[in-house]
């Protein structure tokens, strides 16, 4: 029996489309089930501190650790994802400041460094195991606690652009200096949060929003540019 060409293209299709519907389908529970994984391990850390084991993981995941490495190359790769989402809790929570400035240099300086000061503080264990744990990949260990403070000094770096240019200022300091600041108040906190003192988390804000003034204030006086810490900050039309 002779079947029709474009029969025979319509049946190869159709299996097509049920076949790539399985593996969207599929594709979506691994990523789903993953995102579990992960849930269950920042829960674990914030449980066991920043030793955690991918035993004491996949226990709070309610699963044997073969299983939870179904849905991971091996531990570097867990290690990365719960990176990965240590930067997505970080920006969620910087989103807000660094989206809607408001307020004068001052205010707008302490929010910001209040705000990172606070998460830090915490999600100290989350952190001390991004930055500190060690693995067998020391090039993955790096660029997962690079690409946190990456992420927040490329929002820091186009804030402080636009408002260098609304000052009448040239942008050119404003990547390295936003670098610069980021590290300066992450590197800080870290030595706080270890060695903290007599020194309370309002007193660290406090000193920090005192010391990146004085580099911002700076910047600004190099460029030509005046701004008063208490001074209200010009608009940014359309800035998101």
């Amino acid at each position: 029996m002779h079947v029709p060409e474009d029969s025979r293209t319509a049946d190869r299709t159709a299996a097509t489309d049920i076949s790539d519907g399985r593996t969207t389908r599929w594709a979506g529970q691994r990523a789903k089930r993953r995102a579990e994984f992960v849930d269950a391990a920042v829960a674990a850390i914030a449980l066991h501190g920043p030793g955690v084991s991918t035993e004491q993981i996949a226990a709070q995941a309610g699963v044997a650790r073969p299983r939870l490495y179904r849905h991971f190359e091996d531990a570097d790769d867990l290690y990365r994802a719960v990176g990965h989402r240590a930067a997505e809790m970080l920006l969620a929570d910087m989103a807000p400041v660094l989206t809607e400035p408001t307020g004068s240099a001052r205010t707008m300086t302490h929010r910001a460094v209040h705000t990172f000061v606070r998460w830090l503080a915490q999600q100290a264990d989350l952190y001390r195991y991004v930055a500190h744990r060690a693995t067998a990949s020391a090039a993955g260990h790096e660029s997962v606690v690079a690409d946190i403070k990456q992420a927040i000094a490329a929002q820091v770096g186009r804030l402080l652009a636009a408002y260098l240019e609304a000052l009448g200022a040239s942008s050119r300091l404003a990547d390295p200096l936003s670098f610069g600041v980021v590290g300066m108040v992450e590197a800080t906190t870290n030595r706080w949060l270890d060695e903290p003192g007599d020194l309370t988390l309002d007193d660290l804000v406090e000193s920090l929003t005192s010391w990146l003034w004085g580099t911002f204030d700076q910047v600004l006086s190099g460029e030509g540019a005046t701004l008063g810490p208490d001074d209200p900050l010009p608009p940014l039309p359309g800035w998101r």
